[in-house]
């Protein structure tokens, strides 16, 4: 229970919480202020917070951590799988063809830089986001 004199000091939140971490944080003598989101705000949201919890697993230092913020990750994915009516099966199948067509990361393959024929699908890909892949002159 919050004494009505405590001093409360206010931070800008403007993100996804779990369902429980509000509540466990109003009993602990927080004030929450939260909305329901619609579909379209929740699914962009839970994007966001894909971003967010993909972040923490870069910046996780034991292997603990890391497993924990993959945890993280993968109950968004499977939130976003719920809201989009996707298997997880669906997911899985996906991944095994790319891994099929295109390989896995297990050859540790660190790209530096790349050159691609002009007019051809490499250079059509890298000009779609500049910002990502800028040109080296």
């Amino acid at each position: 229970m919050k004494d009505i004199n405590m001093k409360m000091r206010k931070f800008l939140q403007n993100k996804l919480w779990r369902d429980k971490a509000v509540e466990g944080m109003e009993q602990m003598g927080s004030k929450i202020n939260w909305e329901r989101l619609d579909d379209a705000q929740y699914d962009k949201q839970l994007r966001l917070k894909l971003i967010e919890e993909s972040n923490e697993v870069v910046g996780a230092q034991s292997p603990d951590e890391v497993r924990d913020e993959l945890a993280d990750v993968l109950e968004v994915m499977q939130t976003l799988c719920t809201l989009h009516n996707i298997t997880w099966d669906d997911i899985v199948r996906a991944q095994d063809q790319k891994r099929i067509d295109r390989g896995g990361f297990e050859g540790r393959k660190f790209v530096t830089t790349a050159e691609h024929p002009v007019g051809g699908y490499g250079e059509k890909y890298c000009l779609k986001d500049p910002e990502k892949y800028p040109e080296v002159l």
